[in-house]
């Protein structure tokens, strides 16, 4: 079943794939915190408001995906938000997170980018998780 990006069964789906991968558990054994991903808002392309998932990460466990509520946006320990084209970059393997931080086209909002960026392997597995997640891209039929 394919989710629309970044609502609440597209969290739960890309938790429970992190959840079973090993890959993730053995690149992010020693991250522990909180993250969120925001969807930039864009009326075009069907998406009114920005769109937040929040992603409960503990030593290489996901204990939680889910749509993030309010409290997660000023809460998480990390908030990174983009538009709908460079998410999909992202998905697609065409940007990598880290690097996408550093040019600018994801946006830090919460968070120390220099404590993230001792974690490119783990960042890289959470979007290979998320990868597997079938997603419909906002504008996509």
């Amino acid at each position: 079943m394919n989710h629309n990006l970044f609502d609440d069964a597209w969290g739960q789906a890309a938790a429970t794939v992190l959840q079973s991968s090993d890959a993730y558990r053995t690149a992010a054994k020693m991250w522990e915190g909180s993250m969120v991903f925001t969807l930039q808002a864009d009326s075009s392309l069907g998406v009114p408001e920005p769109r937040s998932v929040f992603f409960d990460l503990w030593h290489g466990d996901c204990r939680a995906g889910r749509a993030a509520t309010a409290s997660d946006l000023t809460q998480a320990n990390y908030v990174i938000s983009a538009d709908a084209f460079t998410w999909k970059q992202v998905m697609d393997g065409k940007l990598e997170p880290i690097a996408g931080l550093l040019r600018g086209k994801l946006k830090l909002s919460r968070g120390n980018m220099a404590v993230l960026a001792r974690f490119v392997l783990a960042a890289k597995e959470l979007v290979n998780g998320a990868k597997a997640v079938p997603t419909i891209f906002p504008g996509e039929i």
